[in-house]
């Protein structure tokens, strides 16, 4: 690496370190100013106060991560990014849920369906943003062991449904983590269940007299969706530009994002 390469991930490195700083001062005067004043009560102050913990704890994984590149060897453990990118996501969530419970307060659905059927929806919704969340720290231990730089084909991998070599490493369970092969065949498979659970709840929300709100959810959900497979699909035919790759880390965001939207309109809390 040349000097002046050095300076370009430098800048890239402090500016994140001044952006989460910023945004812990930015987070925490506000929060006691409004505790303060009382202007906040018990539940909704111990929800901040949790995000606030989450967010010191997110500044430690990320020094925790860091460290790990300085070591043996220059890149960072796959393992803490995949928990720093994680914990963002949790963090994120944490926000959009408190913010979306304030700005909207959601109502109980009064509709002709049975509760039983609402129940179903929710309970649908919930493990579709489970295994959304679960493909994103797969795509963090892609990026953190650069599988995308290989198999470089779709929808086969190099000319195989299932390719060889899954399980070269022992013991079997480091295949998951650390086997180029099975990691993106692991990212790969999570997106085909996703291509077909969320067009089938899609279908499933549509038979039902939801909220318009509701429907909209719905509907942007398998929108992101879409975008989010062919954003995947040419950055891996590319060999992962940079550019491609960071527009298909906030395609995850904004699917994630639609995700938690669908909960929040399906809640009845």
């Amino acid at each position: 690496m040349t000097l002046e390469e050095f300076k370009g991930i430098f800048w890239w490195e402090y500016f994140h370190r001044l952006l989460g700083r910023a945004i812990g001062i930015v987070f925490f005067i506000p929060f006691l100013y409004f505790l303060i004043r009382k202007q906040i009560d018990r539940p909704l102050g111990l929800k901040l106060l949790g995000i606030f913990v989450l967010g010191g704890l997110q500044g430690l994984m990320g020094w925790y991560m860091v460290m790990s590149g300085l070591v043996n060897n220059i890149y960072v453990s796959q393992y803490r990014l995949t928990a720093h990118l994680g914990l963002a996501f949790i963090i994120y969530a944490a926000m959009f849920w408190v913010a979306t419970g304030l700005l909207s307060p959601a109502k109980k659905q009064q509709q002709s369906e049975t509760e039983s059927t609402y129940s179903h929806l929710r309970r649908y919704s919930f493990y579709l943003t489970l295994l959304i969340f679960i493909m994103i720290l797969s795509g963090g231990f892609v990026a953190g062991i650069h599988a995308g730089k290989a198999y470089n084909t779709f929808p086969l991998m190099d000319g195989h449904l299932i390719p060889p070599g899954l399980f070269v490493l022992e013991p079997w369970y480091r295949n998951f983590f650390e086997n180029i092969t099975t990691v993106q065949f692991d990212h790969r498979l999570i997106a085909w269940l996703l291509a077909f659970f969320v067009p089938f709840f899609w279908l499933r929300c549509i038979k039902y007299s939801l909220s318009p709100s509701a429907k909209m959810a719905c509907h942007l959900l398998l929108l992101a969706l879409i975008l989010q497979i062919s954003l995947g699909v040419a950055t891996l035919l590319s060999a992962v530009p940079l550019t491609l790759a960071a527009t298909h880390q906030a395609g995850a965001m904004v699917l994630f994002t639609a995700s938690l939207w669908v909960n929040r309109k399906l809640s009845p809390t």
